[in-house]
């Protein structure tokens, strides 16, 4: 049988949530099935070693500075299916429409909310010609409810992808020794991600500490993570005396082991998207305690993003002393995800 082959298309390759959630899709594909070629602009050393082999990696066609001119011809329709893998600048989104009929783009987030200004929000749809795709991809059934509500056309052309996990992998990095040891008697909340406040909230991370502290003080959180408002960040902590209670540890290759020592993890995004660290959660089973997350289950707890009300809600959660109950199959919700992968090159 003739092999298919695809193309995929990222901006940055990095170890976020977009870039991580591309490496575990690559790991497991079936490559005699398909050839696959990669192109990005921008990467990070840790995240391209993590590739398999069996991929073809294409420099990228255009200078991270400024953009060059590509040769339409060497991809028109060269390919059997195209993903957009982020929302990518407007000549690389040109290129995934043209190298195959079945092109996607994967939208990891509610760029609605993102955009507030409606003209912004359009302009920013525009310029990538965003519509023009012939399929849009999301990571949960949430974000695309959202983009159908705004765009009702592409209802018939939108599925979701969940995000596949290395559940193996996540837990042999978590044993890992990192000279760095839980606070004695004390409950831990921990959080991983990049430092965007407009995105992940952490200013209201902050203000719940300052709250909680005063309801219980043997309480302590440790946010991992590196990003454009980390000083910012810094600065709030020791604005409101909370250095003996908030860590920040910064970017770390290896978060896993610092999950792994946490009792419940954190995420107060107020802007629902999705996050490969609430998926590496459920693998190292710790409950999650969630802001804004459209997850149905015994081992999430949803509480407000109302600064005057979240300290109590999350107290009240500790004070039960809540465990991670049940089990996870991670191999039959990969396999799921893999059926779906599949039919779109069908």
């Amino acid at each position: 049988m003739k092999k298919k082959r695809i193309l995929i298309c990222i901006n940055e390759l990095y170890a976020n949530s977009v870039g991580i959630s591309l490496v575990n899709l690559l790991c497991s594909l079936d490559y005699t099935l398909y050839i696959v070629d990669l192109i990005f602009v921008k990467s990070q050393t840790q995240v391209i070693n993590q590739l398999p082999r069996n991929i073809n990696i294409i420099n990228s066609p255009f200078n991270t500075d400024e953009l060059k001119f590509f040769n339409k011809i060497k991809y028109f329709h060269k390919y059997d299916l195209s993903i957009m893998y982020d929302v990518g600048d407007p000549k690389l989104c040109d290129l995934v429409k043209i190298a195959s009929k079945r092109n996607y783009i994967y939208l990891h987030k509610n760029f609605r909310e993102i955009y507030v200004v409606e003209n912004a929000y359009y302009r920013f749809i525009n310029e990538r010609k965003i519509l023009k795709f012939s399929g849009f991809l999301f990571t949960n059934k949430q974000l695309l409810d959202s983009f159908v509500r705004i765009h009702p056309e592409t209802q018939n052309k939108s599925k979701v992808l969940e995000y596949i996990v290395d559940e193996k992998r996540i837990i042999t990095l978590s044993k890992a020794n990192i000279g760095t040891e839980k606070p004695n008697r004390t409950t831990l909340l921990v959080s991983v991600g990049s430092i965007n406040d407009r995105a992940k909230n952490y200013s209201l991370m902050v203000k719940m500490m300052a709250n909680l502290v005063k309801l219980n003080n043997k309480v302590h959180l440790w946010i991992i993570g590196d990003g454009p408002d980390l000083v910012n960040l810094r600065m709030q902590v020791a604005r409101n005396n909370l250095s003996d209670y908030i860590t920040l540890f910064g970017f770390k290759n290896n978060p896993y082991p610092y999950m792994a020592l946490g009792d419940y993890y954190l995420n107060t995004s107020d802007k629902f998207d999705s996050s490969t660290a609430l998926i590496e959660a459920r693998v190292l089973q710790k409950p999650i305690i969630s802001t804004n997350v459209d997850i149905q289950n015994n081992n999430t707890f949803i509480v407000s993003s109302d600064p005057n009300k979240i300290a109590n809600e999350v107290n009240e959660i500790i004070l039960k002393k809540v465990i991670y109950t049940g089990q996870n199959n991670f191999w039959a919700e990969n396999q799921h995800i893999l059926r779906k992968f599949n039919d779109l090159v069908k």
